[in-house]
């Protein structure tokens, strides 16, 4: 799911994850320009911020701060077929979402 990010040449694309030495461990496989931090170090307003956690499974939110949203955010999540917590705290915040079913059927297609 990275290179795909990667080729469309973001100015950023940061990896968090609740604990950091993994999030740089996935970060360090790509370089260019891909930058890691735990999940509390992530508060300021991104694009895209794409939830690939299995908290969705378990209807748990991410621990993310809400500032990691805005008005111009698209908040995705990899799950489909439900409304996540993290899809409706994202809305709640201002970003507009989207689940995996695109994903999904593009897949399979």
């Amino acid at each position: 799911m990275i290179e795909p990010l990667l080729d469309q040449q973001p100015a950023a694309l940061v990896i968090a994850n609740r604990t950091l030495d993994r999030a740089q461990e996935l970060a360090g496989l790509f370089g260019r320009g891909v930058s890691a931090c735990g999940f509390e170090a992530a508060d300021a307003p991104f694009d895209l911020v794409i939830n690939a956690t299995a908290a969705s499974l378990a209807g748990e939110l991410p621990p993310l701060s809400p500032h990691v949203f805005s008005k111009d955010t698209l908040a995705y999540d990899m799950m489909y077929g439900r409304d996540t917590p993290f899809l409706s705290f994202a809305r709640t915040h201002g970003a507009a979402t989207a689940d995996g079913l695109g994903m999904l059927v593009e897949a399979g297609g």
